[in-house]
């Protein structure tokens, strides 16, 4: 078992996690854990986000030269640096993951704009009287 703390809360947050507890058939200390433990996730899953978006931005700033070197080819950004290139997307995903199995790796195919646009039409709709 850990070191035992005691911690000072406000009387209404006691009364939320007590219900909380008491709702999913919990003790205190297991909802307590619970609540932290999908904090962390989240701020794992938005860190994850952010990463993602630093990635994409990284591919964007290099798009001329990846296009002049790989044109067509898919490549795998990490870092905001490339670290692998092929013309097949299945290889370079396995290597990419062996690699690097916990890290947020962008795998894109090179095309000739950087995010291509898209087109959608809009559905109109008519009553008939």
């Amino acid at each position: 078992m850990g070191k035992e703390t005691t911690l000072e809360i406000t009387g209404e947050l006691y009364k939320r996690v007590e219900r909380l507890a008491a709702w999913r058939d919990q003790s205190i200390m297991d909802a307590l854990q619970e609540m932290l433990t999908l904090a962390e996730n989240r701020i794992a899953l938005l860190d994850d986000e952010a990463q993602m978006d630093f990635e994409e931005a990284a591919y964007e700033i290099q798009h001329k030269e990846l296009f002049e070197h790989f044109a067509g080819q898919y490549v795998a950004i990490h870092k905001g640096k490339l670290v692998d290139h092929d013309t097949d997307e299945m290889p370079l995903y396995r290597r990419i993951n062996s690699r690097y199995p916990h890290d947020v790796v962008l795998l894109k195919r090179v095309q000739e704009l950087p995010e291509p646009d898209l087109y959608y039409r809009s559905p109109r709709f008519f009553r008939e009287e």
